[in-house]
């Protein structure tokens, strides 16, 4: 029999065998769960993410499905246009340059000016459909050829330019080139200039495109303001309306020793192109 005053340290030790024992198996209960939790968090994320791809992959074979049926339509009315309106101003052009032989014959040199005009605007109708049909047939723009297309002017008129615009979505390219093609056709046909320097900008917020030529202002020629307020047609008041489609400003006006035409477009709601095409 164990002596009273020895029983305590041996109840103290069984008791603390005990408490040692069930806080190992406590321990590794709570190990075990931990793993248990994280296995089943792993199996969550990886259900997560497999289910996103998933969802990506659909949104992106919608996407593709979505831009190649937009792009078959553009091609569909690239060809429409191409066929239809090409056919009747090319018969147009036929048409105007036989009747301009036969007034020549007839020593009718007014007239024979007159269909020589209209068979140049014919010409300019042409190119101009050609290079919309090609936008539509074609999302890619080549900012820089462009540019230097719209800025080839068929007169004695000099024309510097500063492009400091490398690329840019279509639809800028295209507001951008129209805007400078009219810009300059007013000044050859308004004003006596000889000289027109066309500069464009980059900016980080906006894309900024100037025409100012050497002409004269209404100070020096009052009759200018007259013909850029009601015998522009349909030209410059299609720029405004193109450049404010693209949420846009357009101003034109006299400054310095001519006249300017300025536009500026912002950035905001655009992508640039990821590389432009030749």
């Amino acid at each position: 029999m164990v002596p009273s005053h020895a029983a305590a340290p041996v109840c103290a030790l069984v008791l603390l065998c005990i408490i040692t024992f069930m806080l190992g198996t406590g321990r590794r209960g709570l190990v075990n769960l931990a793993g248990a939790w994280r296995h089943a968090y792993d199996e969550r994320r990886a259900t997560t993410r497999d289910l996103a791809a998933r969802l990506s992959s659909s949104a992106e074979e919608r996407s593709i499905a979505m831009r190649m049926a937009t792009l078959n339509e553009r091609t569909r009315i690239a060809r429409d246009i191409h066929d239809n309106v090409g056919h009747l101003l090319t018969r147009a052009i036929m048409q105007t340059e036989a009747s301009k032989v036969v007034a020549q014959a007839r020593g009718e040199t007014d007239a024979a000016q007159a269909l020589s005009d209209i068979g140049i605007t014919l010409q300019e109708a042409m190119s101009m459909m050609r290079r919309s049909v090609h936008d539509l047939a074609d999302d890619g723009t080549d900012f820089v050829t462009m540019i230097e297309d719209a800025t080839q002017c068929p007169s004695t008129l000099k024309v510097q330019v500063t492009n400091g615009i490398a690329n840019a979505p279509a639809p800028v390219a295209r507001c951008c080139c129209a805007l400078i093609r009219e810009a300059l056709a007013n000044t050859v046909h308004h004003s006596h200039a000889s000289h027109a320097e066309v500069t464009l900008r980059d900016f980080p917020a906006f894309w900024q495109i100037v025409v100012q030529d050497d002409g004269g202002n209404d100070s020096d020629m009052p009759g200018r303001q007259y013909d850029y307020e009601h015998k522009r047609g349909m030209g410059l008041a299609d720029i405004e309306d193109r450049v404010h489609a693209l949420n846009g400003t357009c101003a034109f006006g006299p400054h310095g020793s001519g006249w300017r035409v300025f536009a500026s477009i912002p950035k905001a709601g655009f992508t640039l192109p990821s590389a432009s095409r030749a």
